[in-house]
This record gives structure tokens, sequence and C-alpha cells, in this order.
């Protein structure tokens, strides 16, 4: 729920002297951009704006030009770790805003008396809250997504010695089930006879943080036969059915995958 208290407090913001709204591209595997092509956007867009309020609102030049070499400067700190864009907020009276994406923007550049949020706020509407579950035979895997980014793993694995799951949270989750997966063929027939019982167990778990995170979209990824099983448990209504195999694949790859797909 962060991004939805982070655009509250946007919303709420308000400058007289003037807020700095920026949207760049930053994304340097794009072939406009491996070149910096974004500095030349960012210089341009700036130097457009200071000539818009040179010509209208004279009285707040200098604010304004106080502002761009902040937003400038802290642009270029982020240069060896550039997202695939960013968008920066900043305010005459010290406030500062920037959020790092791996989706792209609109270029835009803004300067009225409150934050310029409107792109933000589509992004976020098309990128919602959701929960991503990997769905394999002795393991659930959970990513929470956001705004395309990975904002946490869970996964949950069999524990056949005490016939419970054991449960494995935040960044690494996914790398562990990997390692674990492909040790357990002699088990088969002791996890079916106990999967369904737990599938109903991590189900009723999961309704309950997708209703406490606000996820708006349940994605079930797997194999067919195992997702026709957990989905028997799940009350969420709406959930989507990936029907593929992401076993060999990142986190980052998963989510990448399933929003595309």
């Amino acid at each position: 729920m962060a991004i939805l208290k982070e655009l509250q407090q946007l919303k709420d913001q308000y400058c007289e002297e003037g807020v700095l709204t920026i949207y760049l591209n930053t994304d340097q595997t794009s072939n406009d951009q491996q070149k910096g092509e974004w500095k030349i956007r960012l210089k341009n867009g700036l130097k457009k704006l200071e000539e818009y309020i040179e010509s209208s609102d004279r009285k707040h030049l200098s604010t304004y030009k106080k502002i761009k070499r902040k937003a400038k400067a802290e642009i270029v700190k982020l240069q060896l770790e550039l997202p695939k864009s960013l968008v920066l907020i900043a305010t005459a009276n010290g406030d500062l805003f920037i959020k790092k994406l791996k989706l792209r923007v609109n270029n835009q550049f803004h300067w009225e008396k409150k934050p310029v949020i409107s792109q933000l706020e589509q992004i976020q509407s098309d990128y919602p809250q959701e929960g991503i579950l990997f769905i394999q035979k002795e393991d659930v895997f959970i990513i929470e997504t956001s705004l395309g980014e990975v904002n946490n793993e869970i996964s949950y694995e069999l524990d056949l010695e005490n016939e419970d799951w054991k449960q494995y949270e935040g960044v690494g989750a996914r790398e562990r089930m990997a390692s674990s997966a492909n040790h357990r063929d002699k088990y088969d027939q002791r996890v079916e006879a106990i999967q369904q019982r737990w599938y109903k167990h991590i189900a009723s778990e999961l309704d309950k943080k997708a209703k406490e995170k606000g996820w708006q979209h349940i994605y079930l990824v797997g194999e067919q036969e195992l997702i026709s099983e957990f989905v028997k448990h799940l009350k969420f209504i709406n959930i989507k059915i990936i029907n593929k195999n992401y076993t060999k694949f990142t986190s980052k790859e998963i989510v990448d995958q399933v929003l595309a797909s």
C-alpha cells in the first residue's frame, strides 16, 4: 500500500512559490538512451520550463532556478543506478520526492503550485497491488507486486517430516525454493496424500493477505492440474490463470512475463 500512501501525501502538497514535477525516461537498455540521451532531455525540458516561467511567472524565476539545480543534482547522483524511468517532485520549501520506476513514462516537466501526479496515478491504476502465486506440488511461491516491481517474496515449502509447511519471506525466498525443488521425487505419494489439506490452509492465509494488502488480482501460475486443485480453496474473486512453468525464472522475470501475458 506504500504507493497509495505516497500518492495521497503528494495530493496534499501545496507550495505557493512553486512545485517542480519531472517524469523522465532513463532506461539505458533502450536504443534511444544508450548514449545518455536522458541528460539531453532533462536539460532541454528544464530549459523550456525556465523560458516559460521567465515570460509568465517571473517573480518565481529565482525560486525555480534554485529548485532546478537541486533536481538536476539529485538525478545525476542516480546515474549509475538508473531504472527505466523516474519521477521527481521538488518544492520551494525543501520537500523532495523521487520514485524510481521499472516502467517507461511519458517525459513531462511541470511547474505548478501542486505536484502533477496524473501520470503516476495512471501507472498505479495500470499496475496495482497484485499477488502472483507459482503453484508446484511441494511449494507455493508468492510474489507481491505493484508498478511492475517485486515488493516481497514468500515461499511455502512442504515439510514432510512434520507434515506441515515451512514459510520463508523476503527477498531470496525464490532462490531458497528453487534450490530445494529437486530432491523429493521419492515422496510423491506422501505429498499427494496431504497436499489438499495444506493447499486449503495456504489458500485461507492468502485470502486474508490479499484483503490486507489490497490486491486487485491474484495470478495463479503453474501446471493446470495443480492450479485446478489449488483454486478450489480460494475465495478471492479476481483470479487469472497462466498455465506455464517458470521454475528457472527469477522473481523479476516472472513478474515481467505475467504482466505481459
